[in-house]
């Protein structure tokens, strides 16, 4: 019986210590001319959640963050671009955000330097919210060249 009532408790606080994971990331490479690619981040976001642009104005919540691993074998090309989101006025945070339902994808132009194939990887910073909650969020990402 005490066995039975470890088990039981063990299961129930498994349930409530989830994590809330409402962003998956996926990462491949597009060949642009013979030393230049595009690398595309996508983000599959949850339903009834949203993502956060790379450029929210001072006092907002935390935007979408890329950082790129140094390499010597290639640089980047200009800044990262994203898709063109939704613009709301936030009542939480007063002012006018951008953010993602559903996707969001992002490109970052990449020249090339060396010959031989070499990886590209980096972390990501992010933050998701829905209606009642905000969910900071952590992932990486790496593709081969």
């Amino acid at each position: 019986m005490k066995n039975l009532l470890i088990i039981v408790f063990l299961i129930t606080s498994a349930s409530y210590c989830q994590i809330v994971e409402p962003v998956k990331w996926s990462s491949k490479i597009k060949k642009v001319s013979d030393n230049e690619y595009d690398l595309i981040i996508t983000a599959d976001i949850e339903t009834n959640y949203h993502l956060y642009s790379q450029k929210i104005p001072e006092g907002g919540p935390l935007p979408t963050v890329f950082i790129f691993e140094e390499n010597e074998n290639y640089e980047l090309v200009g800044g990262m671009s994203e898709d063109k989101g939704h613009v709301v006025n936030d009542p939480t945070f007063k002012m006018n955000i951008k953010y993602f339902n559903t996707k969001a994808t992002f490109s970052q132009r990449i020249k090339v330097k060396s010959k031989s194939h070499f990886k590209i990887s980096g972390d990501i910073e992010f933050m998701t919210c829905n209606d009642s909650n905000c969910v900071p969020g952590y992932d990486d990402f790496e593709v081969t060249i």
